[in-house]
């Protein structure tokens, strides 16, 4: 899954992110990443309302907005290292706000546990940067960000066609799986880690 987000990602910014990203060079990459706040915020709120038509269209805006940052700056050699830094934080708190509006919405076990297994994905790759300065080296495993990400959608527009999948919650059972795949590849990336730290 990794691989084929991956790829999907470089063809959809070659195609057209970079060329937009040409043409917003009188943007901060930046104040770009500073947009996907309220639009996460706002994509959170209908989550917590159930009004996954919108709560999929403001993800989708949001994640829109958090590959444009990186298109204007790359397209206008704008990169800095706090940019970088930026842009994953703010990765997770989009997450963050979109697991939160599950929770509230009456699936909080579901919502907690997918959030801690998401995080620890991060973490896995970040504690071991700390330890052992890796560079910018591919870290196999499945359930990163742009994966999780497309899980949840899926598990929205799933959700608003079939709300139940016999006697469960589609978003009860997406939430579950979104945890299966950042459990895998926390463990994925935990052994990857120990192998590269020895």
């Amino acid at each position: 899954m990794s691989m084929i987000a991956g790829k999907l990602r470089d063809s959809l910014n070659k195609a057209i992110f970079y060329p937009i990203g040409k043409k917003l060079s009188f943007l901060s990459p930046n104040s770009i990443t500073a947009l996907t706040y309220p639009l996460c915020m706002i994509a959170g709120y209908f989550v917590y309302l159930q009004n996954y038509p919108l709560a999929l269209l403001f993800i989708f805006l949001s994640s829109i907005v958090d590959n444009l940052d990186g298109a204007v700056a790359k397209a206008n050699n704008k990169r800095t290292d706090f940019g970088s830094y930026f842009d994953a934080f703010t990765d997770r708190i989009q997450e963050f706000f979109i697991l939160l509006g599950f929770a509230l919405s009456g699936y909080a076990v579901e919502a907690f546990i997918a959030i801690a297994a998401s995080f620890m994905v991060s973490y896995a790759k970040a504690r071991a940067e700390m330890i052992k300065p890796l560079g910018n080296i591919d870290w196999p495993s499945i359930g990163e960000r742009a994966e999780r990400l497309i899980i949840i959608m899926a598990t929205l527009l799933l959700t608003i066609f079939y709300p139940r999948f016999f006697d469960f919650s589609m978003v009860s059972i997406g939430l579950w799986i979104l945890t299966a795949v950042a459990t895998i590849g926390t463990i994925q990336r935990f052994f990857f880690a120990r192998n590269i730290l020895k």
